[in-house]
């Protein structure tokens, strides 16, 4: 017998799911090299018995989260090698449609995605949801040795460890990261750097399935029953290539690493039973290859067959701040149901008092977010005094709680993050783009992931260049992720409560400056300017009209001289040159302010419009591919026929925002600014008329606000 391994040999269950990993994979790389697999795929040949050992130890209430090597763990939890293969080969019934592919795999209970590490912020948020049940279910989540170069690693242990969650972590220690050993990038060692955060840590280095599975048992009862995280370490043979055919070790390596193949010594050990299973398992994987490749290309669906979420829960339309709350009485400085007048923080507070009052299933996680301190803009002030747990203030770690909240979003919880200035959401930029926003359809079915970001942005408040941007572009155009901006024209309770309705994740952008100011009410600015808002949407049903753009202008203009179109931190500027451009210069101009950025409805911007000659879009971001940009060449396309000159767009200064207020005020677009460049247009367009005279003997005499 060739090295026959300690301990009792696999059942007959273990071991066809060893075998039929182990097919599985040199299946893949076989047509991988037959050119019938494209892009990637990254087997776990060597390492079968981890999940395999694993699976029998969890149920159906676990989330089970992989990694880009993930096609062992998938088939030991699920057997679905049909599936499995129809994905990674493009072909009808592949589980995602094969929309996911060798790496992005999910079926409800199971997700595997192929970012390094970004997985474990999102099992801490699915650890919570399960806690919050109390039914001693878990979150898993396996990764290699490599990921623990990553940042989002240590940012999720800590969170895991200061709130005990159910979280275990499988650490596959092959001992090489694609290409580079171990040993040259990990200092120290993976159980010091756990012990650090005062988690359990256990090390095995057995590949006997049910010596492991002995050996994980107690410990996995452990965290069940509250005893908080674990960290499972177990050495292991990587036997095939990081990817494909990239395998950079040597042969004496590979040889030193094959005679640790379980494969390998299961075979000597039982060669008739062995032999057996071996030819009916690899007979199967070859059956089910050669009906999965006959079959046509997948349509990007995944198969009705596979395990879905189920339904997103609506929040109720009426929602309010009477509803039961069941966590603790209402502070004496929450914001009452009806305030009347309210500045903006403070609509915001009552907007997130009422959601959270409302739906239970709501979480608000950030940095400094609870009472006393409630929020370094005092937006969350009350809220944790209500509410309890169910809002936690974090430490620094803007990446780890997004991805907490995905996670409880994923697991059918809702959750509400605050970034303490919007400027370090790009801290959370890999969870948004590559986690939340890809989830909701990458799998080849709708994925809820109802997550909302609050960003406090802009500047003015002389906190300087990396406390006062405006980083709306930066997040435009990504697939699934919506994007709304906060104004004292629209009702912040509604906006909330629709963008963690739609089930995509959002981030929603608050102008700082905007915290202090006074909602506009009823139907008037001032004097001389009048306000509505809009409902209709081209992109869907109508909008509840908060929801809607804000129009603003001279009562009664069927078409203005020229469109100011801003979002909600510039409204007020706005606003002012408007006033101005009215009263000094019998300019006629409408001013429109969408509550969402992204995606934009620009045939509906268009319709607002008006047959307006002129059109100015302003916004704080720096110049170049940010949201005025986008909204200034989708209106070409509209109204070229229309504009009696080009759309212009005003942007901040190119630099970053100075702390000394005079040298703040350079970088950000003024009302003067705006007046001065409506003002200009509005020149263009008389001397592309022939005239600069408002009153032509041909016209006849106007006013404000009739037609031209």
């Amino acid at each position: 017998m060739l090295n026959p391994p300690p301990g009792p040999e696999p059942d007959d269950a273990d071991l066809a799911a060893l075998l039929l990993i182990r097919h599985v994979e040199l299946a893949l790389l076989r047509l991988f090299g037959e050119g019938l697999v494209s892009g990637t795929t990254h087997t776990c040949l060597g390492q079968e018995y981890v999940p395999v050992a694993l699976a029998p130890l969890l149920g159906a209430a676990d989330m089970v989260f992989s990694n880009h090597r993930g096609h062992g763990h998938y088939l030991a939890l699920t057997g679905d090698a049909e599936g499995l293969l129809a994905e990674v080969l493009g072909r009808q019934g592949a589980v995602c449609g094969g929309a996911g592919g060798s790496q992005h795999l999910y079926t409800g209970g199971f997700l595997s995605t192929g970012v390094q590490g970004e997985s474990l912020p999102v099992a801490v948020g699915a650890a919570l949801r399960r806690a919050r049940d109390g039914a001693g279910a878990l979150a898993l989540a396996f990764v290699g040795d490599g990921t623990w170069g990553e940042g989002a690693v240590y940012e999720a242990l800590n969170l895991a460890a200061l709130w005990r969650a159910p979280l275990v972590v499988v650490v596959e220690h092959n001992g090489i990261a694609q290409s580079t050993p171990t040993e040259r990038q990990l200092a120290g060692s993976i159980g010091a750097r756990a012990a650090a955060f005062g988690i359990a840590h256990h090390r095995s280095s057995t590949s006997e399935v049910s010596s492991l599975r002995a050996e994980l048992a107690p410990l996995l009862a452990q965290v069940r029953s509250g005893a908080g995280p674990l960290v499972v370490e177990l050495d292991v043979p990587r036997l095939g290539p990081h990817s494909k055919g990239d395998d950079t070790r040597g042969a004496e390596e590979l040889t030193a690493l094959g005679a640790r193949d379980w494969y390998r010594a299961r075979a000597g050990a039982s060669e008739e039973r062995f032999a057996a299973w071996d030819a009916k398992q690899s007979a199967l994987v070859e059956a089910l290859v050669a009906e999965v490749v006959s079959r046509p290309p997948s349509d990007g669906r995944a198969r009705a067959a596979s395990a879905t979420t189920s339904a997103l829960p609506a929040v109720p339309e009426n929602a309010t701040s009477e509803a039961p709350t069941p966590e603790g009485p209402t502070p004496e400085n929450a914001v009452p149901a009806n305030p009347g007048p309210e500045r903006v923080a403070e609509n915001l507070n009552r907007a997130l008092h009422e959601l959270m009052a409302a739906d239970p299933s709501v979480h608000l996680l950030g940095e400094d977010v609870s009472d006393p301190y409630g929020g370094a803009f005092k937006v969350t002030r009350g809220l944790s005094t209500r509410f309890g747990e169910r809002v936690r203030s974090t430490p620094l770690s803007e990446g780890a709680i997004t991805g907490v909240g995905a996670g409880l979003a994923l697991a059918g919880e809702r959750a509400v993050v605050e970034m303490m200035f919007g400027d370090f959401v790009t801290l959370a930029f890999d969870q948004l783009v590559n986690f939340a926003a890809k989830s909701v359809s990458m799998y080849g079915r709708r994925v809820p992931v109802p997550l909302l970001v609050r960003c406090p942005v802009g500047g003015r408040r002389g906190y300087g260049a990396t406390h006062s941007q405006s980083p709306q572009k930066h997040l435009m155009g990504v697939p699934d992720l919506d994007l709304y901006e906060l104004s004292p024209f629209h009702d912040a309770v509604p906006l909330v409560r629709h963008a963690l309705s739609t089930g995509n994740p959002s981030v929603l952008f608050e102008d700082k400056v905007l915290y202090t100011e006074r909602r506009f009410t009823g139907d008037k600015v001032d004097e001389v300017l009048h306000w509505r808002l809009d409902g209709g949407s081209t992109l869907g049903p109508a909008l509840d009209p908060a929801l809607g753009t804000a129009l603003v202008g001279p009562a009664g203009v069927e078409r203005p001289d020229a469109v100011v179109i801003a979002p909600g931190g510039l409204a007020r500027r706005a606003v002012g040159a408007l006033r101005t451009l009215l009263l000094e210069d019998e300019l006629c101009v409408r001013l429109l302010v969408p509550a969402r950025l992204h995606p934009l409805d620009a045939d509906r911007l268009a319709e607002l419009c008006g047959r307006a000659p002129a059109v100015v879009v302003v916004e704080d971001g720096t110049p170049g591919a940010g949201w005025g940009t986008e909204v200034a060449q989708a209106l070409h396309t509209r109204l070229w026929s229309v504009l009696r000159a080009p759309v212009r767009v005003l942007t901040a200064a190119d630099r970053p925002v100075p702390a000394a207020p005079h040298l703040e005020d350079e970088v950000f677009v003024r009302d003067e600014d705006i007046r001065r460049a409506v003002r200009a247009l509005a020149e263009q367009v008389a001397a592309e008329r022939g005239s600069t005279e408002r009153g032509s003997a041909e016209h006849g005499s106007t006013e404000c606000g009739e037609e031209r």
